[in-house]
């Protein structure tokens, strides 16, 4: 079994492997969004496992933010199991930068466990919904709205500019320099980042937007301005945290992990890993 790193040469042979192993209409199933999310080595790469054939039968992603290798989208066939190939492919990643991953499934969280990394507090989500709809509720809130008048987008830092290139994703900068994600299709401002939070929901609002809400880890300080505005965690709103399809009562369940211990003050914004994607929304 050969390990490396994956490049755009490589995408025919990623292509096969992603449509045996993920849903119908998974993002990686589209060239643009791989190279999007893999192609720049400042932002994310692929790391492969391929057998005498030439033929891939593990991979490893990385998705590179924050100063941490978010370990994502890990698949091994049975060929490739029990053979230390995915500790392999991980020292590729670790190359780059110490490992962390967010979003583990219940067979990532035995995994990580077992190689004895740190799980932290679950990511939280709060929830706010625009206050002059009448008798809120999943019909009326979560429904398509129109009119909405993006303003023009302008980034300086270099990490955002690239989430906000992934594929079939909205993004917008407002006047306070809080930044989000556009989903009028459920009539919802999903934000990335606030500054000042009363400027932030007079201008959602205005804009027309139904519903907001935001990501981050438990030792986030701004989550007590979000409280005190009366925002509320996602599982005392109805608003669901899947909304492509709108996935009635599902909510906010993101684990956070980390190979070596990270300092305290670090906090996970919805850019990184992958489960502020376009594909999770």
């Amino acid at each position: 079994m050969i390990t490396r790193e994956a490049t755009n040469a490589d995408w025919k042979k990623l292509e096969t492997f992603f449509l045996k192993i993920y849903r119908k209409n998974h993002p990686l199933h589209n060239q643009k969004f791989w190279e999007w999310q893999y192609g720049n080595p400042k932002f994310g790469r692929s790391f492969i496992c391929l057998n005498e054939n030439d033929e891939i039968e593990g991979h490893v992603g990385a998705n590179f933010q924050g100063g941490i290798a978010w370990i994502i989208n890990v698949y091994l066939t049975e060929e490739c199991r029990g053979k230390g190939i995915l500790a392999r492919l991980y020292a590729l990643a670790r190359n780059y930068y110490p490992l962390g991953a967010t979003a583990a499934n219940e067979a990532g969280l035995g995994l990580y466990r077992n190689m004895r990394w740190i799980r932290y507090h679950n990511l939280v989500r709060y929830v706010k919904i625009n206050p002059t709809i009448k008798n809120p509720n999943l019909l009326n809130v979560c429904t398509t709205i129109n009119d909405i008048n993006l303003p023009k987008t302008i980034i300086l830092e270099e990490n955002l500019k690239h989430y906000f290139d992934q594929p079939l994703l909205k993004g917008g900068v407002l006047n306070d320099g809080s930044s989000f994600i556009s989903q009028e299709e459920v009539g919802g401002m999903r934000v990335i980042k606030f500054n000042n939070l009363d400027d932030l929901e007079h201008q959602a609002w205005k804009m027309g937007y139904n519903w907001m809400d935001y990501v981050t880890s438990w030792n986030d300080l701004q989550s007590k301005e979000l409280e005190k505005n009366n925002w509320v965690l996602d599982y005392k709103s109805f608003i669901p945290w899947r909304l492509n399809p709108v996935e009635k009562d599902n909510f906010c369940d993101i684990s956070f992990l980390s190979e070596q211990p990270m300092d305290k003050e670090f906090v996970v914004k919805r850019y990184f890993s992958d489960h502020g994607r376009v594909g999770s929304l």
